[in-house]
Parts: structure tokens; C-alpha cells; sequence
């Protein structure tokens, strides 16, 4: 039996562009947050630490810091698809080189399929 793929097209962006914005949508999806309140508060955190709001200090801090999700390390080569299937009734939100992503209970909604990619760190929504 070939087990089910973990990857579902979806685009939080109400206008439907696919944009480089990952971070936005990746932690907006996640958390129910609005898209746009995610985007003002990664350029408020981006304000605080004079870089691009995209930078990787910024989501950092507004996971760890104000929002309080815990980070967790991936050391032994897990997959995206291996954290959805891994944590079935959790909402994740995932790093990967160059990507965040999102999986919401063992579905992975993203507009490229990283269902493969080798996962850096990840964070576990309450």
C-alpha cells in the first residue's frame, strides 16, 4: 500500500500571487494569525533589529520571543514529511534551508511541495 503525500497546495495570500514570502505565510498559517498582522509584526521586529524582515533573527524572535514557541532542533536528517507525519495533531511551523513551512496536523500547505526537504529546526504552535 503506497502511504498517502503529506503536500497540499495552498496560498494564504488572498490575491493568490505566489510571492517569496514564505515566513508570512508559513507562520500565519500555522497560527490562524491574520496574513497581514504576521507582515506588520515581522516589520515592527524587522524595525527593532534594523535588518530586512525577512531576516531570520526577526521570525525568531516573533516565534520565541512574543509569540513563546518553543524551537527544537532536527540533528538526524528528518524530513518535512517525517515532522507531519511525526506530530499528526500538532501545528508546525518548519525550517528548512531558504523555506518555512508550515504542517497542520500531518498536512504540509505550501505552494512548492518541500514534502522532501531536510528540516533545520522547528516550532510546535500551541
Amino acid at each position: 500500500m503506497m502511504s498517502r503525500g503529506v503536500y497540499r497546495f495552498y496560498n494564504r495570500r488572498k490575491d493568490g500571487k505566489e510571492l517569496e514570502d514564505c515566513v508570512t505565510r508559513a507562520i500565519s498559517t500555522a497560527t490562524d494569525l491574520k496574513y497581514n498582522a504576521v507582515r506588520n509584526l515581522l516589520k515592527l521586529s524587522a524595525d527593532k533589529f534594523d535588518c530586512d524582515e525577512l531576516c531570520v533573527c526577526c521570525y525568531h524572535y516573533l516565534l520565541e520571543d512574543l509569540l513563546c514557541y518553543n524551537v527544537y532542533d532536527c540533528t538526524n536528517g528528518e524530513r518535512v514529511e517525517d515532522l507531519a507525519r511525526a506530530f499528526p495533531d500538532e501545528r508546525l511551523i518548519i525550517r528548512i534551508e531558504g523555506h518555512l513551512t508550515c504542517s497542520i496536523y500531518g498536512e504540509v500547505p505550501d505552494i512548492w511541495d518541500c514534502s522532501h526537504k531536510r528540516v533545520d529546526c522547528f516550532w510546535i504552535v500551541d
